[in-house]
Protein backbone atom coordinates (compact mmCIF):
# COMPACT_ATOMS: atom_id res chain seq x y z
CA UNK A 1 0.00 0.00 0.00
CA UNK A 2 1.70 3.19 -1.17
CA UNK A 3 1.52 6.13 1.18
CA UNK A 4 1.05 9.35 -0.76
CA UNK A 5 1.27 11.47 2.40
CA UNK A 6 4.89 10.36 2.95
CA UNK A 7 7.75 12.05 1.13
CA UNK A 8 10.10 9.12 0.51
CA UNK A 9 13.03 11.24 -0.63
CA UNK A 10 12.70 13.36 2.51
CA UNK A 11 12.59 10.27 4.72
CA UNK A 12 15.68 8.91 2.97
CA UNK A 13 17.52 12.17 3.64
CA UNK A 14 16.55 12.02 7.32
CA UNK A 15 17.58 8.37 7.54
CA UNK A 16 20.95 9.09 5.93
CA UNK A 17 21.53 11.86 8.46
CA UNK A 18 21.01 9.40 11.32
CA UNK A 19 23.27 6.83 9.64
CA UNK A 20 26.02 9.43 9.18
CA UNK A 21 25.75 10.39 12.85
CA UNK A 22 26.19 6.74 13.84
CA UNK A 23 29.16 6.39 11.52
CA UNK A 24 30.79 9.43 13.12
CA UNK A 25 30.65 7.83 16.58
CA UNK A 26 31.87 4.49 15.22
CA UNK A 27 28.62 2.61 15.85
CA UNK A 28 27.77 1.87 12.22
CA UNK A 29 29.93 0.56 9.40
CA UNK A 30 28.84 -1.17 6.23
CA UNK A 31 29.03 -4.95 5.96
CA UNK A 32 31.77 -6.54 3.89
CA UNK A 33 30.39 -9.84 2.58
CA UNK A 34 32.77 -12.80 2.37
CA UNK A 35 32.25 -15.71 0.02
CA UNK A 36 29.95 -18.33 1.61
CA UNK A 37 31.40 -21.63 2.81
CA UNK A 38 29.16 -24.72 2.97
CA UNK A 39 29.95 -28.12 4.44
CA UNK A 40 27.62 -31.10 4.08
CA UNK A 41 25.97 -32.19 7.36
CA UNK A 42 27.45 -29.24 9.28
CA UNK A 43 25.31 -28.13 12.25
CA UNK A 44 25.54 -24.82 14.10
CA UNK A 45 23.55 -23.56 17.11
CA UNK A 46 22.74 -20.03 18.30
CA UNK A 47 20.69 -18.42 21.07
CA UNK A 48 18.80 -15.12 21.03
CA UNK A 49 16.74 -13.11 23.50
CA UNK A 50 13.73 -10.98 22.48
CA UNK A 51 13.63 -7.21 22.43
CA UNK A 52 11.50 -4.41 23.79
CA UNK A 53 11.38 -1.30 21.64
CA UNK A 54 11.79 2.27 22.79
CA UNK A 55 11.43 3.64 19.25
CA UNK A 56 9.03 1.33 17.43
CA UNK A 57 8.08 0.61 13.85
CA UNK A 58 5.00 -0.58 12.02
CA UNK A 59 4.60 -0.75 8.26
CA UNK A 60 7.06 -1.66 5.53
CA UNK A 61 8.23 0.66 2.77
CA UNK A 62 9.46 -2.45 0.94
CA UNK A 63 7.62 -5.65 1.93
CA UNK A 64 9.93 -7.96 -0.04
CA UNK A 65 13.10 -6.60 1.54
CA UNK A 66 11.35 -5.86 4.85
CA UNK A 67 12.55 -2.26 4.94
CA UNK A 68 10.69 -0.17 7.52
CA UNK A 69 9.80 3.49 7.10
CA UNK A 70 11.94 4.50 10.07
CA UNK A 71 14.87 3.35 12.22
CA UNK A 72 13.94 1.73 15.54
CA UNK A 73 15.63 1.35 18.94
CA UNK A 74 15.36 -1.47 21.47
CA UNK A 75 17.05 -3.52 24.19
CA UNK A 76 17.01 -7.25 24.93
CA UNK A 77 14.80 -8.72 27.65
CA UNK A 78 15.06 -12.04 29.48
CA UNK A 79 11.39 -13.03 29.74
CA UNK A 80 12.11 -15.77 27.22
CA UNK A 81 14.81 -16.92 24.83
CA UNK A 82 15.14 -19.07 21.74
CA UNK A 83 17.75 -21.64 20.73
CA UNK A 84 18.07 -22.70 17.08
CA UNK A 85 20.17 -25.34 15.35
CA UNK A 86 20.81 -25.16 11.61
CA UNK A 87 22.06 -28.09 9.51
CA UNK A 88 23.24 -27.74 5.93
CA UNK A 89 22.79 -30.56 3.40
CA UNK A 90 24.23 -30.52 -0.09
CA UNK A 91 21.12 -32.40 -1.23
CA UNK A 92 18.43 -30.02 -2.50
CA UNK A 93 14.73 -30.03 -1.71
CA UNK A 94 15.01 -30.92 1.98
CA UNK A 95 14.56 -27.53 3.66
CA UNK A 96 12.77 -27.98 6.97
CA UNK A 97 11.66 -26.01 10.02
CA UNK A 98 10.74 -27.66 13.32
CA UNK A 99 9.44 -25.30 16.02
CA UNK A 100 8.94 -26.43 19.60
CA UNK A 101 8.97 -30.07 18.56
CA UNK A 102 6.50 -29.69 15.70
CA UNK A 103 6.64 -28.66 12.06
CA UNK A 104 4.90 -25.32 11.61
CA UNK A 105 3.35 -24.37 8.28
CA UNK A 106 3.35 -20.70 9.26
CA UNK A 107 7.03 -20.57 10.15
CA UNK A 108 7.96 -22.83 7.23
CA UNK A 109 6.24 -20.45 4.80
CA UNK A 110 8.24 -17.54 6.21
CA UNK A 111 11.40 -19.61 6.23
CA UNK A 112 10.90 -20.74 2.63
CA UNK A 113 10.66 -17.13 1.45
CA UNK A 114 13.67 -16.05 3.51
CA UNK A 115 15.79 -19.06 2.54
CA UNK A 116 14.88 -18.69 -1.13
CA UNK A 117 16.06 -15.09 -1.00
CA UNK A 118 19.21 -16.02 0.93
CA UNK A 119 20.20 -18.81 -1.46
CA UNK A 120 19.61 -16.64 -4.51
CA UNK A 121 21.58 -13.75 -3.00
CA UNK A 122 24.70 -15.92 -2.54
CA UNK A 123 24.19 -18.47 -5.32
CA UNK A 124 23.76 -21.33 -2.86
CA UNK A 125 22.35 -24.78 -3.52
CA UNK A 126 21.38 -27.52 -1.12
CA UNK A 127 19.08 -27.48 1.92
CA UNK A 128 18.94 -25.87 5.36
CA UNK A 129 17.14 -27.62 8.18
CA UNK A 130 16.23 -25.89 11.44
CA UNK A 131 15.32 -27.19 14.87
CA UNK A 132 14.03 -24.29 16.97
CA UNK A 133 12.78 -24.19 20.52
CA UNK A 134 11.38 -21.37 22.65
CA UNK A 135 11.90 -21.23 26.41
CA UNK A 136 9.45 -18.97 28.29
CA UNK A 137 9.06 -17.69 31.81
CA UNK A 138 5.30 -17.45 31.20
CA UNK A 139 2.63 -19.67 29.66
CA UNK A 140 1.09 -17.54 26.91
CA UNK A 141 1.23 -13.84 26.10
CA UNK A 142 1.21 -11.37 23.21
CA UNK A 143 3.50 -8.38 22.96
CA UNK A 144 6.56 -10.16 24.36
CA UNK A 145 8.40 -10.12 21.00
CA UNK A 146 8.95 -13.87 20.89
CA UNK A 147 9.11 -13.74 17.09
CA UNK A 148 12.15 -11.48 17.29
CA UNK A 149 14.09 -14.10 19.25
CA UNK A 150 13.00 -16.88 16.87
CA UNK A 151 14.09 -14.91 13.81
CA UNK A 152 17.37 -13.85 15.42
CA UNK A 153 18.32 -17.33 16.66
CA UNK A 154 17.50 -18.94 13.30
CA UNK A 155 19.35 -16.27 11.32
CA UNK A 156 22.39 -16.37 13.64
CA UNK A 157 22.65 -20.16 13.37
CA UNK A 158 22.36 -19.91 9.57
CA UNK A 159 25.06 -17.24 9.25
CA UNK A 160 27.35 -19.14 11.64
CA UNK A 161 26.94 -22.12 9.32
CA UNK A 162 27.59 -20.31 6.03
CA UNK A 163 29.98 -17.51 7.07
CA UNK A 164 32.00 -19.12 9.90
CA UNK A 165 35.03 -16.86 9.45
CA UNK A 166 33.33 -13.54 8.75
CA UNK A 167 34.16 -10.60 10.97
CA UNK A 168 30.64 -9.28 10.35
CA UNK A 169 28.61 -12.37 11.35
CA UNK A 170 26.45 -10.50 13.85
CA UNK A 171 25.63 -7.75 11.34
CA UNK A 172 24.91 -10.25 8.55
CA UNK A 173 22.62 -12.23 10.84
CA UNK A 174 20.84 -8.98 11.71
CA UNK A 175 20.51 -8.09 8.01
CA UNK A 176 18.78 -11.40 7.15
CA UNK A 177 16.72 -11.81 10.35
CA UNK A 178 14.41 -9.06 9.13
CA UNK A 179 13.20 -11.31 6.31
CA UNK A 180 11.45 -13.38 8.99
CA UNK A 181 10.71 -10.67 11.56
CA UNK A 182 11.64 -7.00 11.45
CA UNK A 183 12.22 -6.90 15.20
CA UNK A 184 14.51 -9.93 14.84
CA UNK A 185 16.98 -7.56 13.23
CA UNK A 186 17.52 -5.90 16.60
CA UNK A 187 17.28 -9.11 18.63
CA UNK A 188 20.50 -10.27 16.94
CA UNK A 189 22.34 -7.55 18.85
CA UNK A 190 22.81 -8.13 22.58
CA UNK A 191 22.43 -4.71 24.10
CA UNK A 192 20.85 -1.39 23.29
CA UNK A 193 20.62 -1.28 19.48
CA UNK A 194 19.25 0.71 16.58
CA UNK A 195 18.08 -0.76 13.27
CA UNK A 196 18.97 1.42 10.28
CA UNK A 197 15.92 1.19 8.03
CA UNK A 198 14.30 3.86 5.88
CA UNK A 199 13.10 4.37 2.29
CA UNK A 200 15.91 4.00 -0.23
CA UNK A 201 18.50 2.32 2.00
CA UNK A 202 20.53 -0.48 0.41
CA UNK A 203 18.88 -3.67 1.78
CA UNK A 204 22.30 -5.29 2.20
CA UNK A 205 23.29 -2.44 4.53
CA UNK A 206 20.06 -2.32 6.55
CA UNK A 207 20.79 -3.98 9.88
CA UNK A 208 21.00 -3.20 13.59
CA UNK A 209 24.08 -1.93 15.40
CA UNK A 210 24.95 -1.92 19.08
CA UNK A 211 24.82 1.43 20.85
CA UNK A 212 26.12 0.08 24.16
CA UNK A 213 26.32 -3.11 26.14
CA UNK A 214 23.96 -4.37 28.80
CA UNK A 215 23.40 -3.90 31.64
CA UNK A 216 21.74 -0.52 31.42
CA UNK A 217 21.01 1.66 34.39
CA UNK A 218 17.33 1.00 34.87
CA UNK A 219 15.04 -1.77 36.10
CA UNK A 220 12.11 -3.32 34.31
CA UNK A 221 9.36 -5.91 34.53
CA UNK A 222 6.25 -6.93 32.62
CA UNK A 223 2.63 -7.94 33.11
CA UNK A 224 2.11 -10.68 30.47
CA UNK A 225 -1.34 -10.88 28.85
CA UNK A 226 -2.59 -12.99 25.97
CA UNK A 227 -4.20 -11.89 22.68
CA UNK A 228 -4.72 -13.62 19.32
CA UNK A 229 -3.88 -10.78 16.90
CA UNK A 230 -1.06 -11.40 14.43
CA UNK A 231 1.67 -8.76 14.20
CA UNK A 232 1.35 -8.80 10.39
CA UNK A 233 -2.20 -7.51 10.81
CA UNK A 234 -0.88 -4.62 12.91
CA UNK A 235 1.59 -3.71 10.15
CA UNK A 236 -1.23 -3.64 7.59
CA UNK A 237 -3.54 -1.66 9.87
CA UNK A 238 -1.04 1.02 10.87
CA UNK A 239 -0.37 2.27 7.34
CA UNK A 240 -4.14 2.75 6.82
CA UNK A 241 -4.32 5.24 9.67
CA UNK A 242 -4.79 8.89 8.75
CA UNK A 243 -2.23 9.64 11.49
CA UNK A 244 0.49 7.36 10.11
CA UNK A 245 2.36 10.16 8.32
CA UNK A 246 2.42 12.40 11.40
CA UNK A 247 3.54 9.44 13.53
CA UNK A 248 6.51 8.83 11.23
CA UNK A 249 7.42 12.54 11.26
CA UNK A 250 7.33 12.55 15.07
CA UNK A 251 9.55 9.47 15.14
CA UNK A 252 12.32 11.06 13.07
CA UNK A 253 12.30 14.11 15.33
CA UNK A 254 12.59 11.79 18.34
CA UNK A 255 15.38 9.78 16.71
CA UNK A 256 17.40 12.93 16.13
CA UNK A 257 16.84 13.90 19.76
CA UNK A 258 17.98 10.44 20.88
CA UNK A 259 21.21 10.85 18.89
CA UNK A 260 21.77 14.32 20.35
CA UNK A 261 21.17 12.96 23.88
CA UNK A 262 23.63 10.07 23.29
CA UNK A 263 20.72 7.65 23.71
CA UNK A 264 20.26 8.63 27.34
CA UNK A 265 18.35 5.98 29.36
CA UNK A 266 15.91 8.46 30.92
CA UNK A 267 15.13 9.95 27.52
CA UNK A 268 14.53 6.50 26.01
CA UNK A 269 12.26 5.44 28.88
CA UNK A 270 10.12 8.54 28.41
CA UNK A 271 10.12 8.12 24.66
CA UNK A 272 9.18 4.44 24.98
CA UNK A 273 6.00 5.41 26.81
CA UNK A 274 5.07 8.16 24.39
CA UNK A 275 5.70 6.00 21.34
CA UNK A 276 3.71 3.13 22.88
CA UNK A 277 0.68 5.38 23.31
CA UNK A 278 1.21 6.79 19.80
CA UNK A 279 1.43 3.30 18.32
CA UNK A 280 -1.83 2.20 19.89
CA UNK A 281 -3.54 5.43 18.82
CA UNK A 282 -2.43 4.75 15.25
CA UNK A 283 -3.76 1.19 15.44
CA UNK A 284 -7.07 2.35 16.93
CA UNK A 285 -7.53 4.91 14.17
CA UNK A 286 -6.77 2.18 11.63
CA UNK A 287 -9.46 -0.04 13.11
CA UNK A 288 -7.49 -2.48 15.26
CA UNK A 289 -7.70 -2.88 19.04
CA UNK A 290 -4.84 -4.97 20.43
CA UNK A 291 -5.44 -4.12 24.07
CA UNK A 292 -7.82 -5.99 26.36
CA UNK A 293 -10.05 -4.60 29.12
CA UNK A 294 -7.51 -5.93 31.63
CA UNK A 295 -4.50 -4.29 29.96
CA UNK A 296 -6.36 -0.99 29.49
CA UNK A 297 -7.20 -1.02 33.19
CA UNK A 298 -3.53 -1.68 33.97
CA UNK A 299 -2.40 1.22 31.77
CA UNK A 300 -4.81 3.50 33.64
CA UNK A 301 -3.35 2.33 36.97
CA UNK A 302 0.17 3.10 35.74
CA UNK A 303 -0.80 6.57 34.54
CA UNK A 304 -2.57 7.30 37.84
CA UNK A 305 0.50 6.05 39.75
CA UNK A 306 2.68 8.36 37.65
CA UNK A 307 0.69 11.38 38.81
CA UNK A 308 2.07 10.84 42.32
CA UNK A 309 5.35 9.08 41.52
CA UNK A 310 7.75 10.50 38.93
CA UNK A 311 10.21 8.21 37.20
CA UNK A 312 8.14 5.15 36.29
CA UNK A 313 7.20 4.49 32.66
CA UNK A 314 5.09 2.02 30.71
CA UNK A 315 5.92 0.37 27.40
CA UNK A 316 3.69 -1.75 25.14
CA UNK A 317 4.19 -3.23 21.69
CA UNK A 318 1.53 -4.84 19.46
CA UNK A 319 -0.10 -6.74 22.28
CA UNK A 320 -1.64 -6.33 25.75
CA UNK A 321 1.53 -7.27 27.69
CA UNK A 322 2.57 -4.10 29.53
CA UNK A 323 6.13 -3.41 30.63
CA UNK A 324 7.05 -0.97 33.39
CA UNK A 325 10.52 0.49 33.87
CA UNK A 326 12.28 2.90 36.17
CA UNK A 327 15.72 3.91 37.36
CA UNK A 328 14.35 3.34 40.88
CA UNK A 329 13.68 -0.33 41.64
CA UNK A 330 11.56 0.60 44.67
CA UNK A 331 9.02 2.32 42.39
CA UNK A 332 8.48 -0.87 40.40
CA UNK A 333 8.06 -2.91 43.59
CA UNK A 334 5.57 -0.44 45.02
CA UNK A 335 3.51 -0.45 41.85
CA UNK A 336 3.29 -4.18 41.16
CA UNK A 337 2.50 -4.94 44.81
CA UNK A 338 -0.51 -2.63 44.64
CA UNK A 339 -1.60 -3.29 41.04
CA UNK A 340 -2.12 -7.03 41.32
CA UNK A 341 -1.93 -9.49 38.44
CA UNK A 342 0.86 -11.72 37.17
CA UNK A 343 4.18 -9.87 37.06
CA UNK A 344 7.63 -10.91 35.83
CA UNK A 345 10.75 -9.08 36.93
CA UNK A 346 13.32 -8.57 34.18
CA UNK A 347 17.10 -8.47 34.37
CA UNK A 348 20.14 -7.87 32.17
CA UNK A 349 21.67 -11.30 32.82
CA UNK A 350 21.49 -13.27 29.60
CA UNK A 351 22.79 -16.64 30.70
CA UNK A 352 19.52 -18.46 31.33
CA UNK A 353 19.98 -20.56 28.21
CA UNK A 354 23.18 -22.19 29.40
CA UNK A 355 21.38 -24.84 31.45
CA UNK A 356 19.35 -25.96 28.42
CA UNK A 357 21.87 -25.50 25.62
CA UNK A 358 23.67 -28.86 25.92
CA UNK A 359 20.38 -30.77 26.13
CA UNK A 360 19.00 -28.87 23.14
CA UNK A 361 22.08 -29.65 21.03
CA UNK A 362 21.59 -33.34 21.83
CA UNK A 363 17.92 -33.05 20.85
CA UNK A 364 18.91 -31.46 17.53
CA UNK A 365 21.46 -34.18 16.81
CA UNK A 366 18.83 -36.89 17.38
CA UNK A 367 16.24 -35.04 15.29
CA UNK A 368 18.57 -34.43 12.35
CA UNK A 369 19.82 -38.02 12.39
CA UNK A 370 16.27 -39.35 12.05
CA UNK A 371 15.09 -37.28 9.04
Amino acid sequence: MERFDLNYSELKEKGEKIKNSLMEIGAYKEIVYDLPETEDMKTTTSTSYPIKAFEKFLGFYDKNEKIAFNPSISFNTDFSYCIASCRYLKEEGRDLVRLDGETSSTYKAKADRALGYFKKRFGLHGSFQFNIRRFRRYENAKGMSESSAVAAAASSSLIENVFPNSADKESIASRFAKLVSGSGTRACINGLSIWLSYPGIDPDQSFAVKLRDNPMKFYYGIFPNSQNIATDKAHETAVRSVFYGSWIADKYAALNAAVENSFDDEYLLKRGQKDSLNLHSVLLSGGLIVQTPESISLIRKILDFQDKNEGIYLNADTGPSIMIASKEKSLLKEFYETAGGHYLEGSFRFDGHLANEAEFKKESEEFFSNI
